[in-house]
């Protein structure tokens, strides 16, 4: 009997340990490609154009990929991630010539994103500054308002410590504020170096970088088409939310 409730009470404490999380998974619709760099990359070809995609996850309501083009045509090959889209789909063998595409972002408009997520923390900084000069000030006024009215020191030395307090609060806040802009501009960094931009690819040669789409939660099957020049590679994923125990 003991034993018993001994396994009983260590599936409870286990079961209050593991909470459940729901994320979004995204898996292609296609046999198992390619594995480099911890993602899955499915290839397509023709013509001498050959293509891999790679689902790098959902960062800030945008769906990632990694894209590679490689050119193995006699003549330059353009390209402008522009013209990338998505359709949804009920299936992965609906028909997609009446649905309208969901265009990926243009590079530029996804490192703006960046500039503009900074300049929120900046402001956010400025306000915290300014809020952390005023309750300073304020605690200081409020000791030596005290101070004067009973000529009570501790009046002055609560004063004092209550801004010492305010002041550090507000230090506090302004660094974290400061870490989160310096990982932002660091990713903006990556992102500017690895983003897929207009290009044209010599014999030969290859391209690679990462496409940015909006996020759509509502569907379960995604149909990526790029187009190149008189060429359409087209990908099909599915989309599901599974539960993840931490």
């Amino acid at each position: 009997m003991k034993v018993l409730l001994k396994l009983v009470l260590i599936l409870l404490v286990l079961s209050s340990c593991a909470v459940p999380t729901k994320v979004t998974v995204i898996e292609p619709d296609a046999p198992e490609g390619n594995f480099a760099n911890g993602r899955e990359y499915l290839p397509l070809s023709s013509e001498g154009i050959e293509v891999e995609l790679g689902f790098d996850g959902i960062f800030d309501e945008l769906m990632v990929f990694d894209f590679v083009v490689v050119n193995h045509t006699p003549d330059a090959l353009s390209i402008n991630p522009s013209e990338f889209y998505y359709v949804l789909l009920d299936s992965s063998m609906a028909d997609t010539s009446k649905l309208p595409p969901r265009m990926a972002f243009h590079p530029q408009r996804v490192l703006h994103a960046y500039d503009e997520t900074l300049e929120e923390k900046l402001g956010e900084k400025r306000v915290n500054s300014i809020f952390g000069i005023v309750q300073t000030g304020v605690s200081i006024l409020v000791g030596t308002t005290g101070f004067i009215a009973t000529e009570n020191p501790a009046y002055i030395a609560d004063g004092i410590f209550n801004s010492l307090g305010t002041a550090r609060n507000y230090t506090s806040q302004n660094k974290e504020i400061k870490s989160n802009m310096s990982m932002i501009e660091e990713e903006k960094e990556i992102v500017n170096q690895e983003i897929f931009r207009p290009c044209q690819i010599p014999p030969g040669k290859a391209v690679s970088g990462f496409v940015y789409f909006p996020q759509e939660t509502d569907t379960e099957c995604f149909m990526f088409c790029f187009p190149m020049e008189d060429h359409l590679f087209q990908f099909v994923y599915n989309q599901k939310s599974v539960y993840q125990y931490n």
